[in-house]
């Protein structure tokens, strides 16, 4: 299919508005080949996740995390021109979506670890910049504690980790996905049991302990992964023709 009708697809169903993230460069960073047949989706920028896609024959990729930020103020180094070099030379389109993979009501990274976690989603949360990264959810039946970590071993694995200073069954919480431990006090202040993260900092437990709050984190990489998964299949629901591949890079963080 063209291209530029993909593109512009991606953009109406994520709700893509320019300059709207504060963090990175949203959309279409490299163009390649006007025809697409194949598209590989993937959570950051690598050498290796770039090469993965061509070796793959992929003529589109689709990011969380790009090659961008919303400045660019300094020379392109050894690293860019190296991921840059595989893009061009196998002639890849490149499209990021950060905050719209983040914070889309039904296909975001949030939205999709409530629904995976068996919760309702509720309000907006997590504000920051003017905008809200994330959601409150509540579940309909409350749950032990015990049995929500397991839950998120579950959807997550190995990079799971949690601060268990809350109640012991869990009626509601919130979840932003990425490195958002700079929000647990916010979750603190909506008496919620549980704030659900990517990735700690070093004061994040004591602040836990102190505030009487369950703070588990999933890993930065693990936890960004769902929106790009749920976006795969509304884009081969929209275009069955065209063949989808996730691609995965594991990561520790």
């Amino acid at each position: 299919m063209q291209r530029d009708k993909l593109i512009n697809f991606i953009n109406k169903t994520l709700g893509f508005e320019k300059d709207k993230d504060p963090y990175l460069f949203n959309s279409l960073q490299v163009i390649g080949r006007d025809k697409v047949k194949k598209v590989a989706l993937g959570v950051s920028s690598s050498a290796e996740m770039f090469q993965k896609a061509a070796d793959w024959g992929a003529d589109l990729v689709i990011l969380h995390h790009g090659i961008f930020g919303p400045k660019i103020n300094k020379p392109i180094g050894r690293v860019l021109k190296k991921r840059l070099k595989i893009l061009f030379d196998n002639d890849l389109t490149l499209l990021t979506y950060h905050l719209f993979l983040d914070r889309h009501p039904e296909l975001g990274n949030n939205a999709q670890i409530i629904k995976k976690l068996g919760a309702q989603k509720g309000k907006q949360f997590g504000k920051m910049d003017k905008l809200y990264w994330g959601f409150e959810a509540k579940f309909k039946d409350p749950v032990s504690i015990s049995k929500l970590i397991q839950k998120c071993k579950d959807l997550c694995g190995f990079s799971v980790k949690a601060f268990k200073y809350g109640p012991e069954k869990i009626k509601n919480l919130a979840v932003v996905s990425g490195g958002g431990p700079y929000l647990l006090s916010e979750a603190v202040d909506k008496n919620l049991d549980v704030y659900i993260t990517g990735e700690a900092r070093e004061s994040t437990e004591a602040w836990a302990k102190d505030a009487g709050i369950h703070f588990i984190y999933l890993g930065h990489y693990n936890s960004e992964k769902f929106g790009l998964q749920a976006l795969g299949k509304v884009i081969k629901k929209k275009f069955p023709g065209l063949k989808i591949k996730f691609i995965d890079i594991p990561n520790q963080l």
